[in-house]
């Protein structure tokens, strides 16, 4: 599994990735050049997208991760996981206070892993 970080992905790609899951494709969101993120990180199997995260933040004191997303067949082989850990450590590094994110209540026990607690939405400090 190659991981990349903060590198440009294709739109296309990333619609590919969400139909998979179920999702909205939002092609055109991800074309649209005022579309940026703070930080993301692509999951590739060979040329293949098969997992990303994204994050959106002030840079200082608050972030959001958003679109964690793993291809159902990639699913089970820890890449959630992978691009989870990379993704805290990333705003841990930059000293972000609070990283929040929401998720559905079956993921609850996903989540509490990585140190969030259930509120409103999930959110953890860092320091």
């Amino acid at each position: 599994m190659l991981y990349k970080l903060n590198e440009k992905v294709s739109a296309k790609d990333l619609a590919d990735l969400r139909e998979s899951v179920g999702w909205n494709r939002m092609e055109d969101e991800y074309k649209n050049p005022l579309m940026t993120s703070y930080c993301h990180i692509a999951a590739y199997d060979g040329e293949r997208l098969v997992g990303y995260i994204d994050c959106v933040s002030n840079g200082v004191t608050d972030a959001y991760i958003q679109d964690l997303t793993v291809s159902p067949d990639c699913q089970g082989r820890g890449i959630g996981t992978e691009l989870m850990n990379r993704m805290i450590e990333y705003l841990r590094s930059r000293h972000i206070y609070m990283i929040s994110v929401i998720y559905e209540e079956s993921l609850r026990p996903f989540y509490e892993r990585f140190g969030f607690r259930g509120m409103f939405s999930g959110q953890m400090e860092t320091y």
